[in-house]
This record gives C-alpha cells, structure tokens and sequence, in this order.
C-alpha cells in the first residue's frame, strides 16, 4: 500500500497539530510521497500568501488559486528551488528531516486516534513503519520484530503490548525533541 491510500484523508490541520514548524520544503516532500493532495498544497499557498501578503512568486499565486491544469510537483520543485536554494532530493539530509516531520505526525496522530486500542495501534504503526521504509529506529515497537535486548520473558501477551506502546510513546517524545532542536 502506498502513502496515496494509506493517508487519503492526511491535512495540514494534523500537521499542525503535532506542533512542529512546517515550510515549503515539508510540504513538497509531503506532495512527493502522496500524503498530501493538491487541495492541501492550495491551502498552504493561500495561508502563505495570507501571512506575507507582499510576496510576488507568481508560483505561490498560482497554486493559490488551484486551478486544475497546475503541475503541481514542478510548481512546488520551482519555489523550493526559489526560496531555499535547492530541491531537497530523496538520499539528503533535508528530505530526510522533512520526511521524519510527515512520519511523526502521522504516528502522533494514530497514537491519538486508537489511545484505547492498542493493538489497533501496534497494527497501524507497522503500516507506517512499511510505508517509510522500515526505518531502523521504529523496530524496537514493531510487533512482529524480534524482541531486541530484553530477553527476559514477559509473564503475558498483554505485558508485551504494554512494553511495545511504552517504547512507541519514548519513540514520539524524542522524536519530538530532536525535530523540535533540528
């Protein structure tokens, strides 16, 4: 499953919720890896535009009005390029910060969503995990990974449930932490 139908009803509002700054540059790699539709990006041109009401990229202007016939990859591309110096591509370092901003949210928005049903949870953190590209760092709360460093058994399966959501909610705060700091 691709990010396209997996996070079909993904907004800016839960990006915003999650309380971290959010720039062209995130928005882009949030077009590029489906998570974000071309209504989102409209919104953010017209909320961009609505805070720096002198701005004359003829770029911004355009996906404001969100006409149907935008390229909307090549227009995004062009102000990135305009406004930072650069496209963030897919190996470097910024694409790989703006992409942990798009996993996080959705993780802390999923935490919310199923905060009483855990294994719901666990369920929809693999998913998030497969979508980006079974991230190392996630392992250590994916249910159906090899238990890493505690080899002591745990006395019931609600026990290791408890432990995967206690390693998932460490996971968030410092993932909060580092892209706060970043």
């Amino acid at each position: 499953m691709d990010h396209a139908e997996q996070y079909i009803n993904y907004s800016l509002r839960r990006l915003k919720q999650s309380n971290l700054h959010y720039d062209w540059k995130t928005i882009y790699v949030g077009y590029k890896l489906s998570i974000i539709k071309e209504g989102e990006v409209t919104q953010y041109a017209v909320e961009f535009l609505a805070t720096h009401p002198h701005c004359e990229n003829t770029s911004i202007v355009d996906l404001a009005w969100g006409e149907f016939d935008i390229d909307y990859e090549r227009m995004l591309k062009g102000i990135v390029q305009e406004l930072y110096g650069g496209e963030p591509i897919e190996s470097s370092s910024v694409w790989e910060y703006e992409n942990r901003k798009w996993r996080f949210s959705i993780l802390h928005d999923l935490d919310a969503e199923h905060k009483h049903s855990p294994q719901t949870l666990l369920h929809k953190i693999a998913e998030v995990y497969a979508d980006f590209g079974y991230p190392e760092e996630m392992e250590r709360f994916i249910y159906y990974m090899p238990s890493k460093g505690n080899t002591e058994l745990l006395s019931s399966e609600e026990d290791h449930i408890v432990g995967l959501i206690c390693f998932f909610r460490e996971f968030l705060r410092k993932e909060q932490r580092d892209l706060d700091h970043i």
